[in-house]
């Protein structure tokens, strides 16, 4: 790994987690509110440091002047200039000089005050005189106005779900950066009509309390995966109120090829749950193998069952998909019922794994690419019954208010769904399920497709995999 580049050096990924059960049967919900840490939810913000010396930054400058003010995260940047980052604790130093209207110095600077898609209007071009844009092309940027979403997209608007959608360009649209938070309702009361309530939630200082950390690398890689009280000491992981971090750290002192960060699972294990988990970024970049994913509580892989939720590596796209042992063959015409849903790992539906050969099943409408993954803030929500299994992406802008008032109901949500699983009538095995979170580098799966990433064989000769 360090060899390795890649064009998003923070690696900056917040997720929140809720976990919740239906009334009638232990279930699980994960839902966020980036504000509100009090009122019972969790922000984890998942950032890694550069895997290569930061010559670029230093090259910048670091301070507003050599930036310039902008209304965007940009990853790139040793620290931020934008109307969040006072938010977040990660402003440069001249920022209130530079970019704060009527500060002294700041007079002629963009302001990340005001300047708004209510006043400008929702257009299709860039507008240089405008503090912000409310163009399509402003979330690649990184200078959307903050209620873009909200103003320029309807929540009404016709979805192209139904449709065969096969490379990431078809994916939902990337959402801009600075969007409405979630505003949570009770932490524990449902509404009504919901049949979740919430059983069980990791936040605030005491977040990795409800994790057990994971020294052992099952993939090979080239990740040292690190235990408290070190992996608060080298900084792989950190929680305030407000969010967690967990993040690749330094190159490691005792193994030449690998680079200390962290794996993490929950205590606790659900079978049949709903899951909701709110990101605002994902890491990805050559030799870089984050993953999101559930895994059976007991017994050998992959018996039981594990669902990827949001795994890639290098620069490919993410699939979702699901491994077990045993027998397990889902019906085409059933998986087909909510649009087309192609086997993406081409196994005819066969969920049975035995690598090299046997795959996975991977039905998903479309795909997106692990760096379109990182500028698409938004919801991935899982519904996990004895009849099937949903993955739902939700973009940001268009999180339903029922999430915002953690009543959730996803038999509202097919319009987002994109993986689906039909689980009656087969004789699939699944055990009780863990949340798991990890960043890896190389391994089995990194290392060994190396050769066939176009963006990164180039960089280096072969990505290590080590014992």
């Amino acid at each position: 790994p360090n060899r390795l580049t890649r064009p998003d050096p923070m690696m900056r990924f917040l997720l929140l987690v809720i976990a919740a059960g239906a009334v009638e049967e232990t279930n699980l919900e994960v839902t966020d509110d980036e504000n509100s840490c009090d009122k019972g939810l969790l922000l984890l913000q998942r950032q890694s440091r550069k895997l290569s010396e930061e010559k670029e930054a230093e090259e910048w400058g670091g301070s507003c002047q050599s930036y310039g003010c902008r209304h965007g995260y940009h990853s790139w940047m040793k620290c931020q200039c934008n109307s969040e980052c006072e938010k977040y604790g990660n402003c440069c130093g001249d920022f209130q000089a530079k970019c704060v209207k009527g500060s002294q110095g700041g007079q002629d600077q963009e302001s990340p005050q005001g300047g708004s898609c209510a006043s400008y209007g929702c257009g299709t071009s860039y507008i240089a005189s405008n503090l912000c844009q409310c163009n399509d092309e402003c979330s690649k940027y990184g200078n959307c106005c903050s209620d873009f979403g909200s103003t320029c997209y309807s929540k009404g608007q016709d979805e192209t779900d139904e449709t065969d959608e096969t490379d990431e360009s078809q994916a939902p649209a990337t959402p801009g950066p600075s969007l409405t938070p979630v505003t949570p309702g009770p932490a524990t009361t449902p509404l009504p009509h919901s049949k979740y309530r919430l059983v069980w939630r990791a936040e605030g200082e005491d977040f990795f309390s409800k994790f057990n950390f994971l020294w052992d690398d099952p993939n090979h890689g080239s990740a040292q995966y690190l235990i408290p009280p070190q992996a608060e000491q080298e900084g792989v992981v950190e929680a305030t109120r407000h969010w967690a971090i967990l993040r690749a750290g330094r190159r490691s002192p005792q193994y030449k090829y690998k680079r200390m960060t962290a794996r993490i699972e929950t205590k606790a294990s659900w079978k049949n749950f709903l899951s909701i988990f709110k990101f605002s970024h994902v890491p990805y970049g050559c030799g870089v193998w984050p993953a999101l994913f559930t895994l059976a509580d007991h017994g050998q892989w992959p018996n039981g069952g594990e669902l990827d939720m949001l795994e890639y590596v290098n620069m490919d796209v993410s699939k979702a998909s699901f491994h077990t042992g045993g027998s397990c063959t889902l019906d085409s015409s059933k998986v087909n019922e909510y649009g087309n849903m192609p086997d993406r790992n081409e196994m005819n539906y066969d969920c049975v794994t035995n690598y090299p050969d046997r795959l996975g099943c991977a039905p998903n409408k479309w795909m997106k690419s692990a760096q379109n993954w990182a500028n698409s803030p938004g919801v991935l929500a899982t519904q996990w019954t004895e009849d099937f299994i949903k993955l739902f992406y939700i973009p940001e802008y268009e999180i339903p208010q029922d999430i915002k008032d953690e009543a959730p109901a996803p038999e509202d949500w097919d319009r987002w769904l994109f993986s689906y699983y039909p689980l009656s009538g087969t004789s699939c095995q699944i055990a009780a399920q863990k949340l798991m979170m990890q960043i890896n580098f190389c391994g089995d799966w990194a290392g060994k497709v190396w050769s066939l990433d176009g963006n990164c064989k180039y960089k280096a000769q072969n990505c290590r995999a080590v014992d």
